[in-house]
């Protein structure tokens, strides 16, 4: 298990939940565009039917997914010197997760998210920091995730660590699509670069999925993967594609779907799971998550997806 080292790389934050009853708001829509858009009465109290708190943002979720699979985990992020920022360092050692390159600066990273109808709007403060100072421990892999302005700093260090042998796996987050063009020195020798299907529209280009995945392989990536929703997810590695259906299930919060589909992944595909199993453990596990509230209440350990992995018959891989 020594050889399976995990190390997360972006933000953490604490994530508020407010569960807004069906009467208390509607969904309007954009007649041109089919957008839609939440919508409250202006100016009043708007009730709340439910309230939870829990720590989130990317490389904290992934990280404690990486853990429940059994992989020894690290992560490299920033905290705020407030209370929030403590629990959530406490937060991740009790889940078994090294916190020994974690800094604390400032104040801890916040958001808000709106619970209506299955889905979910998310209101979020990102606090500017400088991460040029990260220390990236010793590890086999990295997973760079969701960060904010000044991750970028961490590229060259990143460079070395892929010319060293360890093998990076790229999940974006919306400030690193903005400016994606500051990382593409990072594809080529990239082990995963994993997107949903809007930001391959961004990063890649409006294309068909097929030939979005083609254009990642040629930027240098060994796989390249692209999740759509409903439609399901696409993994290309060589001359091969495969595309795998949804895990049916009943969505109680979306939050954190990516982040646990990305962690069951990458971590079948650490733990040596050929990439049809791999691909089916983020599908399971995705699956779990978006059952609960919280964006990594409900991840599971390996045991867990292999059981419910026998019982899946659903799962449909497809060679195209």
């Amino acid at each position: 298990m020594e050889g399976n080292k995990v190390l997360t790389i972006g933000d953490s934050s604490v994530d508020r939940f407010f569960e807004i009853a069906q009467q208390e708001a509607s969904l309007l829509a954009d007649i041109n565009t089919k957008d839609l858009f939440i919508s409250f009465s202006y100016g009043e109290k708007i009730p709340v039917s439910d309230v939870h708190q829990f720590f989130g943002g990317s490389a904290l979720n992934t990280a404690i997914g990486f853990a429940k699979l059994g992989l020894p985990t690290s992560i490299a992020t920033i905290t705020g010197t407030d209370n929030d920022g403590q629990k959530i360092l406490d937060y991740l050692k009790e889940n078994s997760i090294d916190t020994c390159s974690c800094q604390s600066h400032e104040t801890t990273n916040q958001a808000v998210i709106i619970i209506y109808k299955g889905e979910r709007t998310i209101l979020s403060y990102h606090v500017k920091r400088s991460y040029a100072g990260l220390e990236l421990p010793d590890s086999n892999y990295i997973y760079l995730t969701s960060a904010n302005h000044g991750i970028d700093d961490l590229v060259p260090k990143i460079t070395d660590r892929i010319k060293q042998g360890t093998k990076l796996f790229f999940n974006p987050g919306s400030w690193e699509l903005k400016n994606f063009d500051l990382f593409k020195g990072l594809l080529d020798g990239c082990e995963m670069l994993i997107l949903n299907k809007s930001e391959a529209d961004i990063t890649i280009g409006e294309m068909p999925t097929i030939k979005q995945l083609e254009k990642m392989l040629s930027l240098g990536v060994e796989i390249g993967v692209i999740t759509d929703g409903a439609n399901g997810a696409y993994l290309a590695q060589d001359s091969k594609t495969i595309h795998m259906n949804t895990f049916a299930t009943s969505i109680v919060d979306p939050t954190g779907a990516g982040d646990s589909f990305s962690t069951g992944l990458v971590g079948a595909y650490v733990l040596g799971r050929p990439t049809e199993t791999a691909i089916k453990w983020g599908m399971i596990n995705s699956a779990s998550v978006i059952s609960h509230v919280g964006a990594n209440k409900g991840l599971l350990d390996a045991s867990q997806i292999e059981q419910t992995l026998q019982e899946a018959k659903s799962l449909k891989i497809s060679v195209l």
